[in-house]
């Protein structure tokens, strides 16, 4: 099963309350079993159900890839020790980087898989090298279809990228040497382009909105490798 459609209380937009890497994915509160076992067996990794500043918005807020997590600066204590206890409890030796800035979203303004790293235009110069140095990945800043919210509009795993269907040749060409994987353009939700938004991805599986269309899960499943 690599890709599935899934609600959150009916909100097809699951890339707000949830991120996934090759290693861990971090949830919202709150889901029931039955979607919860849907995210385990398409993602393949274990589940850390959470909240980040009492929100259960955790995909807006936290960022990274498989070598560490990026979560807003101001997350309570109590929510960061439990996501590193239950990291340990996996056995997953993963860092968890409350990160100073004075933007939060993470989750909107970086876009990383294991090879690479966009970060939103945003960030300063010396936000984005400490960003290189948390994910252990070359990092640059920039925009994607004049989008400085790259994680919204973009999602991409170690075996493909989707980004909005407004982003050029250059560009598309650009991200495919950062993140060393073909990235195409797409759409989710019947036709909304902000596609980071609409999905949760790494390289075993997808979850997307229910609302996406069969033509759009041709061409998620195609960005994203699991076609073929």
């Amino acid at each position: 099963m690599h890709i599935e459609r899934l609600d959150f209380e009916n909100s097809p937009y699951l890339g707000v309350y949830g991120f996934a890497t090759d290693r861990v994915a971090v949830i919202r509160e709150g889901l029931g079993e039955k979607k919860l076992e849907v995210l385990r067996e398409v993602l393949k990794v274990p589940l850390i159900e959470t909240s980040v500043m009492k929100s259960r918005i955790v995909g807006i807020f936290v960022a990274g890839n498989s070598n560490a997590l990026i979560v807003p600066w101001y997350i309570w204590d109590a929510e960061l020790d439990f996501i590193n206890a239950q990291l340990r409890e996996y056995g997953i030796d993963m860092e968890v980087v409350p990160f100073q800035s004075r933007l939060t979203a993470f989750g909107n303004l970086i876009l990383a898989n294991d090879k690479g790293a966009l970060v939103s235009k945003d960030f300063t110069r010396e936000e984005a090298r400490k960003i290189e140095d948390i994910l252990g990945v070359p990092v640059e800043r920039g925009v994607i279809a004049d989008y400085t919210a790259v994680g919204s509009v973009g999602v991409v795993t170690n075996k493909g990228g989707l980004v909005h269907p407004e982003a050029t040749d250059e560009e598309l060409e650009w991200l495919s040497d950062l993140f060393k994987v073909d990235v195409y353009v797409g759409t989710a939700n019947m036709g909304v382009p902000f596609v980071g938004s609409c999905m949760i991805a790494n390289s075993h599986g997808v979850v997307v909105g229910h609302l996406t269309t069969g033509p759009e899960i041709v061409k998620i499943e195609e960005a994203l490798g699991f076609l073929g």
